[in-house]
């Protein structure tokens, strides 16, 4: 209701739904999207990474194809790239999916009148403005599930309406968050067994992928899936972005599909991948992670109706801030308190300049 008040005003929308992690801002955007293109405007979607482009695509053309709207996607990798600008500049594409690639200088759209950022504080701001000075003319809506402080700054100053999403859909479990020291490991894989034995899944995030930066860190995302793999065998997979794109594709896929139960990655699941049956999120080095960052990572879990469990490890040696940092996330699952305190620990940004964070 808020997002039809605006657009029938005379003013251009510029409007931020803040929704936690799974709480349904990706419906919200799709009946826009679908009320734009049925008053004959273009529409584009910016997420910030490939897995979420193709999850968003295949999302939206479920529901649009059904309309006879043409949905396409674009990215780095994709391959008819003429074919999808040409398609714009006639009109023939009603809906363009894609990462940053969206903005690209050589895309002309026909009649743009909505631009949607997906997951804004994954983009710089200077990204933010190229895509929107694509069309002056055109309604902006930025979907955040924790707003980082720079937008929360503008929020509290009114340059940007608000919609607030509290709720989460029905018969959604809390998620239950733990912080333990790395020398419970052995305790966590009985853990893991369990879930497995239940038949949910499991994502062990790392910050650090290894080998290459022999970085003197603990552990690396590929020794803990080496390490792990000696006691899951062929039940585990692997994510990093030093992996092809084939490579990423593949064992997201049998990860989604349920052919692996375990997926050791960096943080390039953090933002809206959806896997129903996963449980359990094992966060190592946590300490090392933004507070935005580890709430959206919990958020890949408890998705379905079954309880799901964060864990949060961290080495002896942690600073006060660092305890301060894991404690809040322990305490809250709502994302703007999470947001409120980031911004009381790292400061607002400039509101004139480009900076997003310190004072």
């Amino acid at each position: 209701e808020q997002i039809k008040k605006d657009i029938s005003s005379t003013n251009k929308m510029y409007r931020l739904i803040q929704g936690d992690v799974g709480s349904g801002k990706t419906i919200i955007s799709l009946l826009t999207v679908a009320d734009f293109i049925n008053t004959g405007f273009q529409c584009v979607i910016m997420v910030p990474t490939e897995v979420l482009a193709k999850q968003h695509f295949k999302y939206f053309e479920f529901y649009l194809s059904k309309l006879k709207i043409k949905t396409q996607i674009l990215t780095s990798k994709t391959k008819n790239k003429s074919e999808i600008y040409g398609n714009l500049v006639s009109n023939k594409t009603n809906l363009l999916i894609g990462t940053h690639s969206v903005y690209n200088e050589s895309i002309k759209f026909n009649n743009l009148g909505l631009v949607v950022i997906d997951e804004q504080h994954k983009f710089g701001v200077k990204q933010r403005i190229n895509l929107i000075q694509k069309s002056l003319n055109c309604h902006t809506l930025i979907m955040s599930a924790t707003p980082i402080p720079r937008s929360l700054s503008f929020a509290l100053y009114g340059e940007i309406d608000v919609s607030t999403i509290k709720t989460k859909p029905k018969f959604r479990k809390e998620i239950i968050t733990s912080i333990i020291n790395t020398n419970k490991i052995e305790d966590l894989i009985d853990g893991v067994k369990r879930k497995i034995k239940n038949n949910e899944q499991v994502f062990w995030i790392l910050p650090v992928i290894g080998h290459e930066e022999n970085e003197n860190e603990n552990e690396t995302v590929i020794s803990r899936f080496e390490y792990l793999s000696k006691i899951f065998k062929n039940e585990i997979t692997l994510i990093h972005g030093r992996m092809t794109k084939e490579e990423i594709d593949s064992n997201m896929n049998d990860f989604i599909k349920k052919k692996k139960m375990i997926l050791v990655s960096t943080t390039v699941i953090e933002v809206g991948v959806n896997v129903p049956s996963a449980t359990l999120m094992i966060i190592e080095d946590a300490n090392k992670f933004g507070l935005s960052q580890l709430h959206q990572l919990r958020g890949r879990v408890a998705r379905g109706n079954l309880q799901s469990h964060c864990i949060l490890i961290h080495n002896k040696n942690l600073s006060e801030i660092s305890k301060k940092r894991l404690m809040i996330l322990k305490k809250s699952s709502d994302g703007f308190k999470i947001a409120e305190k980031d911004l009381f620990l790292r400061g607002s940004g400039d509101f004139f300049g480009t900076a997003q964070s310190g004072l």
